[in-house]
């Protein structure tokens, strides 16, 4: 799988498990400014990698750094303004909103770094459903174009043998220990 679709595949599996009410996880191919063309199950979330600066590491490993885009979609029909009767369902959105930031921010997976939150904001113009974006500043490592050939296996078990303290000179024993490590 490409480097991306791992980073999406660990964050989306992530926030079905923190987040089990959302109901719909994808890829921002802008469907919520489809919505009178395509059906979008509610509440949502969609992901898109803005820009990335691309840097060699080292042996075919290269660094990304850059920002994740999440939009969190909800359907809400409910009135906030002061004195409304339905102002606190109103305003539900702001715990889902704050339940999948709590989820992302600091995240990290098996090829990114934490996901640190640096932007967000209230997108306006789509009637009764409410979109909130979060901006994630995070730095993905490529390694499918590693060049492992060259690279040299190392075997991390230590040899320990075992010995009598009292056959070695004072000067290569250690009397806190019961053993010698030999490499």
């Amino acid at each position: 799988m490409s480097i991306k679709g791992t980073v999406f595949k660990e964050i989306s599996d992530h926030l079905q498990i923190e987040v089990p009410e959302l109901i719909y996880i994808d890829k921002d191919r802008g469907q919520a400014e489809k919505e009178n063309e395509i059906l979008l199950p509610k509440p949502a979330v969609l992901f898109a990698f803005l820009r990335f600066e691309w840097s060699e590491i080292g042996s075919g490993v290269r660094e990304g750094k850059g920002t994740i885009r999440v939009r969190i979609i909800c359907e809400n029909y409910a009135e906030s303004y002061t004195g409304s009767i339905d102002q606190e369902l109103a305003l539900q959105f702001f715990d889902l909103n704050e339940k999948i930031d709590s989820a992302l921010d600091g995240f990290s997976g098996s090829k990114f770094s934490k996901l640190i939150k640096t932007a967000d904001e209230d997108d306006l113009d789509h009637n009764q459903v409410i979109i909130t974006v979060y901006e994630y500043e995070v730095t993905i490592t490529d390694d499918s174009k590693a060049n492992n050939k060259n690279m040299v296996q190392v075997d991390a078990t230590p040899i320990v043998k075992y010995v009598k303290k009292e056959n070695l000179p004072e000067r290569q024993v250690d009397n806190t220990l019961d053993f010698v490590i030999k490499i």
